[in-house]
């Protein structure tokens, strides 16, 4: 009987090995026949499509950002890309961004009011997107007035004046249930309906990169991506940034401050995808820098793991959530972005203060006591140093 059960064992071993060797070569091969080095894979996409949609995976991300630049300053992708769509700038923002490019100096402090009036409440910190900026400056100031590059603010309007109690803040969080659409509108008006040829790129993240998950009940999550995707088909292309991915677990509801991003809401873990196989498949490709399309093949049929894991339809792959994937380096050399101090002036900080104390409400002493301070004074005198780039902290451990 136990030579019996021993044998079950080691056939069952074996066959799962066996798999697990076939699936691990599928993933290979996908990369060594459909791979191509990730500049040129944009730029060949921008040939039959007109907007090109990223998810950063995480707003901080630092490579993402590099790579954007590293476009920017390609002369064939400048000769096409005529729109830089950012999910995270407010159309509030759009008068100081024209007025930063429009200047004959680049002079940074045009911006503040960009980075000050961010939907958290707390100021837009990261440096990535100040280079970002500053790149497409300098990159404009070598263009003639027709061929610049327009950095187009698409989120909702935002007007933290106007918000004056808490009140104020809940009514202004529910107006978000619009946002993606809103964003979809001030895309497509800009593009002119896809009529014109024009090219673009959306930097965004990932709920609002997807372009067709489905619900359990077999309809649509609708994001911008999804807007875009299903109601303009062949016109876009979205793009997944390689980190790690948001495994959704379950549903909180003890949660009595509402952040923007709703993780608060739910508990998460961050994993990496396939259990790993994506990434071991990168390492055996020499963990070069990659681009591939994720349509029929292993990687595109990968099960969904990502925002909406607690009602997702079962048969969702990361196909439905994307049209192709972009490896830029191994998750353990992945960076978070630098964080700025420069917009952070003796006004804003009395309004960072005011903001502080509406968005925490009845539980601002229990927010203090989580970062480890008494006032709020010392929780931004802590908040507002500079940082250096930092590795991604989120990275989980391989396993054996």
């Amino acid at each position: 009987m136990k030579k019996a059960i021993l044998s079950m064992f080691i056939i069952f071993s074996l066959l799962s090995y066996s798999q697990e060797n076939k699936l691990n070569k599928g993933y290979l091969e996908v990369l060594e026949e459909k791979g191509q080095e990730p500049v040129k894979f944009v730029n060949d996409l921008l040939e039959s499509v007109d907007l090109l949609i990223f998810d950063d995976a995480l707003h901080l991300a630092k490579e993402p950002f590099d790579f954007y630049q590293e476009l920017i300053r390609n002369d064939q992708f400048k000769s096409k890309v005529k729109y830089i769509f950012i999910e995270v700038f407010s159309t509030t923002s759009q008068p100081y961004i024209d007025e930063y490019f429009s200047n004959s100096i680049k002079d940074n402090m045009i911006l503040l009011s960009v980075f000050q009036n961010d939907y958290s409440g707390y100021g837009w910190r990261y440096k990535t997107y100040l280079d970002l900026l500053e790149t497409i400056w300098e990159e404009n100031s070598q263009l003639s007035e027709s061929d610049k590059i327009q950095v187009i603010c698409v989120n909702q309007p935002i007007y933290w004046s106007a918000i004056q109690t808490r009140k104020d803040y809940e009514f202004f969080q529910e107006s978000l249930v619009g946002r993606d659409y809103f964003m979809y509108k001030i895309i497509l008006q800009t593009l002119e309906d896809f009529k014109i040829g024009a090219k673009g790129i959306f930097l965004t993240n990932t709920r609002h990169a997807y372009k067709g998950v489905k619900k359990s009940s077999g309809k649509f999550y609708w994001n911008t991506g999804t807007f875009l995707n299903q109601w303009h088909p062949k016109k876009t292309y979205s793009i997944r940034l390689h980190n790690v991915n948001l495994s959704i677990q379950s549903k909180l509801d003890n949660s009595t401050f509402k952040s923007t991003e709703g993780l608060d809401r739910v508990s998460y873990k961050w994993v990496r995808i396939d259990n790993g196989r994506w990434d071991n498949a990168f390492k055996e490709n020499g963990n070069v820098p990659i681009a591939i399309p994720l349509e029929k093949n292993v990687f595109g049929k990968t099960p969904y793991t990502g925002n909406h894991m607690l009602n997702v339809a079962h048969d969702q792959t990361m196909y439905d959530a994307y049209d192709g994937l972009i490896f830029l380096a191994p998750l353990e050399e992945l960076h978070f972005s630098g964080k700025v101090d420069f917009i952070y002036t003796n006004s804003f900080i009395q309004e960072l203060k005011r903001r502080l104390s509406l968005l925490h409400g009845n539980q601002l002493s229990d927010f203090l006591s989580k970062h480890g301070v008494d006032t709020l004074d010392d929780f931004i005198k802590k908040t507002i140093k500079p940082q250096e780039p930092m590795k991604n902290t989120l990275v989980p451990k391989k396993r054996n």
